[in-house]
């Protein structure tokens, strides 16, 4: 019974590890990508529409302050300061959006880059003050009704900085085992002192002299 309770102690005092390696990824310089906005009249504008670019990924900028817009003046997607940080990081445009349905793109008349020569990457979707005027690659006198939304993907980030591998440290505990043993079942025989062999000549004795005495009678 000792015994069994030993090794069940042994058996639940089994080593327990816990910590596993987290692997995080963080920018050095966090990347905010913005909208760049304005009808032809500068009459509807924004600016201030972004996301936190946090790795290489999808991203969606939606904007319904331009509604009302009655076309593209100037429209553009801003990376503040990733072509200065990240100069292998790209963001290449999916899709645009306007009041719910996407709109045809001509992708290889898209410009990309740090075209403003300012450390920002930009997606330069239609500028009346750039290139793309003279060859857009979308349809400049659509209007925005209610709301305009741009899909584009980061990619290079992540290469250039490298996620950190942090591995907790292993907590082992090892119950301490019960080993209880039980005492040894001795019970001590001790034989029974005798006079054994005193009894035998007593006994001899009174036979021999018993003996003696019928002998005796016999012959008186």
């Amino acid at each position: 019974m000792k015994m069994n309770k030993a090794i069940a102690a042994l058996v639940s005092g089994a080593v327990a590890v816990s910590g596993m390696a987290v692997s995080a990824f963080a920018l050095d310089t966090p990347v905010v990508a913005k909208l760049g906005f304005t009808d032809s009249t500068w009459e509807h504008q924004d600016w201030e529409t972004s996301v936190e670019v946090t790795g290489d990924g999808t991203y969606t900028l939606t904007s319904d302050v331009v509604a009302g817009a009655a076309d593209f003046g100037v429209f553009v997607i801003d990376f503040d300061q990733m072509f200065a940080n990240y100069p292998d990081a790209v963001a290449t445009l999916d899709k645009i959006e306007v009041d719910g349905s996407e709109i045809s793109v001509s992708a290889d008349k898209i410009l990309y880059g740090d075209i403003e020569e300012k450390g920002n990457f930009r997606i330069d979707i239609y500028n009346m003050y750039s290139d793309t005027k003279d060859d857009p690659g979308v349809n400049q006198a659509t209007a925005v009704a209610e709301s305009l939304s741009v899909t584009f993907t980061v990619s290079g980030l992540e290469a250039a900085a490298p996620a950190e591998t942090e591995a907790a440290p292993a907590e082992t505990e090892a119950a301490p085992a019960e080993t209880e043993a039980a005492p040894a079942d001795t019970s001590e025989t001790t034989a029974p002192a005798t006079g054994n062999a005193s009894a035998a000549a007593i006994v001899a004795v009174m036979a021999v002299a018993g003996a003696a005495a019928v002998i005796s009678k016999k012959r008186g």
